[in-house]
């Protein structure tokens, strides 16, 4: 059995899912793989003392809104299209409603900012989605 570094394992999902959401088009997988990444680069921020970027998010918004934000229940709705694609609790849950191509975006573009704050080495997919992200108003997004 040998050892593996998580973190680059979360790399190698984000790259396939940058690939498999700019080149092949299937919104899924690259949803699924982003998810998986974003989680642990998410976790390893938290670990070593920082913030995700959900979190981050949430802090502002606090300061921005003058009542409390239910924070449970915005990351429950951040989270949805990731946990509805990879989860079926019983036969009403068949059904997925999500915008799969939208989604993917966000979550690999949550993906990508948790991999910039952790400092890893820009690679060319890397490049490529955030060359992807400055043309959205271009790509339908």
């Amino acid at each position: 059995m040998d050892k593996f570094d998580k973190l680059a394992i979360a790399d190698e999902m984000l790259e396939k899912a940058i690939e498999t959401y700019i080149d092949d088009k299937k919104y899924f997988s690259s949803l699924h793989l982003a998810g998986a990444a974003q989680e642990i680069y998410g976790k390893w921020l938290r670990i070593k003392g920082g913030q995700d970027f959900s979190t981050m998010t949430l802090d502002n918004a606090t300061k921005i809104f003058d009542k409390p934000i239910d924070r449970k229940a915005i990351k429950k709705t951040d989270k949805h299209s990731k946990n509805t694609i990879k989860h079926l609790d019983n036969a009403s849950d068949r059904y997925a409603l999500l915008n799969p191509q939208q989604d993917s975006f966000l979550l690999i573009s949550e993906a990508v900012t948790e991999y910039m704050m952790l400092q890893r080495v820009e690679t060319a997919n890397i490049t490529r989605f955030k060359e992807y992200l400055i043309q959205t108003s271009e790509n339908g997004l």
